[in-house]
């Protein structure tokens, strides 16, 4: 039951607050929540988002509040409200909300996921993104997955060159340059047209493909030599869809290289970056129902997040 409103300016004069009557709400919740005073703090919160909707921190801040109280049933329409915020802010299409915000309620709250994201979501999120991704990840968050990769690639291929590439979820192309010098040919598939623009702006890739990437393998009639995915997985939960159709898909003693983020559960989980984790042994059951053998396998950072290390897998499968 919803408790009785609570007259957060005189809890804030009864704790000794000077000018507690000209306080605005925003600023006096964050200093009762940290005197403990939650129904005071809010009280306040409530009265700031009727003055300012938008003000999505006021509306984290309340969720958290909602969840410390044990008061699950007021906090779900909260977080409703807050990913449809997302959703326009990221300029999700209306038809696709639902499914979005399902995606991105499983990813907050560890009820059980979707089998892989939101095509509306990973394609709106990176449109956004698209002009200053390399910037963020290189920068910001030390993404170092191309190189990884490259490197595993490289100790199954052996001399081998010349070779038919396909770039799944390729994005802005950062690791084209590296699979250029491997490539007869080199071709890239991603949903985000903002990201083929930029990868277009390279000049390596030989092709580039919009599209989500398992529908794209099932309709095409080529058969790559080498198949990459840098950072792909973490929006496909389930992988034996994808293998499938990668393992149709490879040309005679090809290969598939990719990363994934390194999960300690069975299978996999919806972590609340709303990025999948895998265990290795899921990868390699998904592999194995495909046909397809570990040839190497690496355990490596992959990038840094909030300053910490992110660790993934570096896999690089063949025909069994």
């Amino acid at each position: 039951m919803k408790p009785s409103p609570v007259d957060w300016r005189a809890r804030l004069e009864a704790c000794g607050f000077e000018g507690a009557w000209d306080v605005p709400p925003g600023y006096a919740a964050h200093v009762l929540r940290s005197w403990r005073e939650p129904l005071a703090a809010e009280a306040a919160l409530r009265e700031q988002l009727e003055h300012q909707p938008e003000d999505k921190d006021a509306l984290k801040t309340l969720i958290a509040l909602l969840r410390e109280l044990g008061r699950g049933d007021e906090e779900r329409p909260l977080r409703r409200q807050l990913q449809e915020r997302r959703c326009q802010d990221l300029r999700v299409p209306e038809h696709a909300r639902d499914t979005v915000i399902s995606y991105l309620e499983a990813a907050e709250t560890g009820s059980p996921p979707p089998e892989r994201s939101a095509d509306a979501y990973v394609s709106a999120l990176f449109d956004l993104y698209a002009p200053t991704f390399d910037d963020s990840l290189r920068g910001f968050l030390d993404y170092r997955a191309p190189e990884r990769l490259l490197d595993a690639v490289l100790t199954a291929l052996g001399a081998r060159r010349g070779l038919d590439v396909l770039d799944l979820g390729c994005g802005t192309g950062l690791a084209g340059p590296l699979l250029k010098p491997l490539a007869r040919n080199l071709e890239g598939i991603d949903l985000s047209t903002g990201m083929l623009d930029k990868a277009r702006e390279r000049g390596v890739y030989d092709a580039l493909h919009a599209g989500e990437i398992t529908a794209r393998l099932a309709a095409s009639p080529a058969c790559p030599d080498l198949i990459v995915a840098v950072d792909v997985l973490v929006y496909f939960g389930a992988l034996e869809p994808l293998f499938a159709q990668v393992a149709r898909r490879l040309a005679p003693g090809g290969l598939f290289a990719f990363t994934v983020e390194k999960s300690t559960e069975p299978g996999y989980r919806l972590q609340p970056s709303a990025r999948y984790a895998h265990h290795l042994d899921y990868v390699r059951h998904c592999a194995h129902l495909a046909g397809l053998h570990p040839v190497v396998e690496r355990e490596d950072t992959l990038r840094r997040q909030a300053g910490q290390p992110v660790i993934g897998h570096v896999v690089v499968l063949g025909h069994a």
